[in-house]
């Protein structure tokens, strides 16, 4: 558009220098020329002006407008490779009209409508795609999962067999087995002066017993229990244990059954007056409540009995003070070998329910199976699940089978969560259907997993009251 102004310039100036060149002339020549000569030289003179001026005029005309239209629109549709003509909005001036004197306006009563502007449609070449790297891969978080500790809830499973409830007609309290001849261990003060003694186990089972032993001064009995005679007690300490052992408390306050605490001993070798006397005992925090004399000391670690539970002080009720085994054994073995015996008149037997199903207490015996199942599956010495299992039985065989296909040296199991679907009691047994969850983390994938298994139980009363499974099928 630019060459074109300075010649429209150009054109206007040329035009004012032969208008008064011939002006001149023509004032030079009136003179001496006759009036006829003058008139056609004006005359030419006119013309030639007027020739002039129109092929300016219309060389203007023709050359101006089309050719600002042809190079807009060659410039608005070329496309430069590799810029993006989107950048910036192009403002092309309104026309002007020629640069001659005056003003010069469109008059049409019909003016051409001016054309909205077409939006600009910008191709922009796609940036070439990044070879893309291959995502590595990404190994399986390993999630720790820990064995369980050694707790409450296994020493309670555990126990549960070898504790005993014991109500006679002036008190009650707690007691356990002490050997194979069926004999319970307790103290003097929960047996003394009674006409009868009649204990309870933690299925509900109750047995009538007879003390064969007796201390006026130590605080200890020994009452049997024929119908226990066979069966194997817990292991019994014969050292004393030394401060800072972690131990476990059971027995049955307020006549609430293997009710455990746990604590540790704090000292050794206390002693007290009263009614007995009480030489040699451990202080431990384990607190103990009425109801929970007689019941058994157990060595959190070692899972034996070291000591009875026996009295708390008034003044300092966060404590508890149990006898130790070692101190009394030789006393222990001496009734062992000479009981007391009763002529039959002086025998007072109270009545005793027979053997009984309970929904509620063969749910609890079901998942505290289930509670000791990671222990046996992660340590096979730690075989307590065993006693769950009747001797000899389908169930018995079925159950060691199952641990053995479960355990694996890479596998740890964290727990077995139990859901009791369904219990049904008839005369000489009962069906409880259960569905167990098997968590444990796999060392050769890093991963924790699980398995479902369910499992149909029947579990039977055997000879020593105690609830026991005689068959589980696996579905």
């Amino acid at each position: 558009m630019k060459p074109l102004a300075p010649s429209l310039v150009y054109m206007k100036d040329t035009k004012r220098e032969v208008t008064d060149f011939m002006n001149k002339r023509i004032e030079h020549r009136k003179q001496g020329q006759s009036p006829k000569r003058r008139i056609w030289t004006a005359v030419l003179s006119l013309l030639f002006l007027l020739g002039v001026t129109g092929g300016s005029y219309a060389l203007i005309e023709q050359n101006d407008q089309p050719d600002m239209q042809m190079k807009e629109h060659a410039f608005s549709e070329k496309n430069y490779a590799g810029f993006d003509t989107k950048a910036e909005e192009i403002e092309v001036p309104a026309e002007e009209a020629p640069p001659v004197e005056g003003t010069v306006e469109d008059a049409r009563e019909d003016k051409p409508a001016q054309e909205e502007p077409v939006e600009e449609i910008v191709v922009t070449e796609p940036e070439p795609e990044a070879e893309q790297e291959p995502e590595p891969e990404v190994e399986p978080v390993a999630v720790s999962v820990e064995a369980p500790e050694k707790d409450l809830d296994q020493m309670i499973a555990n126990a549960q067999t070898h504790v005993y409830t014991l109500y006679t007609d002036l008190e009650q309290g707690s007691g356990f087995l002490y050997n194979d001849k069926g004999d319970i261990l307790t103290n003097a003060h929960v047996v003394k002066d009674a006409s009868y003694v009649m204990l309870k186990n933690s299925n509900g089972q109750e047995f009538n017993g007879q003390v064969i032993g007796f201390s006026e001064t130590t605080d200890v009995a020994l009452v049997r229990v024929k119908e226990l005679a066979g069966k194997q007690p817990m292991p019994m300490a014969s050292e004393e244990v030394a401060v800072g052992t972690k131990v476990v408390a059971i027995g049955s306050p307020e006549d609430q059954a293997n009710t455990a605490t746990e604590g540790e001993i704090t000292a050794v070798g206390k002693s007290f007056s009263s009614d007995y006397e009480y030489n040699g005992l451990y202080e431990m925090t384990a607190i103990l409540k009425k109801g929970s004399s007689g019941g058994p000391l157990i060595n959190a670690e070692s899972e034996s009995i070291i000591g009875i539970n026996s009295i708390i002080l008034e003044e300092t009720p966060e404590l508890g003070y149990a006898i130790p085994l070692h101190s009394i054994s030789g006393q222990l073995a001496e009734w062992i070998s000479n009981p007391i015996e009763y002529e039959e008149e002086e025998v007072v037997l109270p009545d005793v329910k027979d053997a009984y199903f309970d929904e509620a207490l063969l749910t609890s015996f079901i998942e505290g199976y289930y509670e000791l199942l990671p222990y046996a599956l992660n340590d096979p010495e730690m075989n307590y699940y065993e006693s769950y299992l009747l001797p000899d039985s389908e169930g018995a065989i079925e159950g060691k089978k199952q641990v053995e296909e479960l355990r694996s040296e890479t596998r740890t199991f964290d727990a077995v969560n139990a859901t009791i679907a369904r219990v049904e009691i008839s005369k000489n047994d009962a069906l409880i259907e259960a569905t167990a969850e098997f968590i444990y983390h796999d060392t050769e994938s890093g991963e924790t997993l699980k398995e479902t298994h369910h499992t149909i139980f029947t579990v039977v009363i055997d000879e020593y009251g105690d609830y026991q499974i005689q068959t589980m099928m696996h579905e």
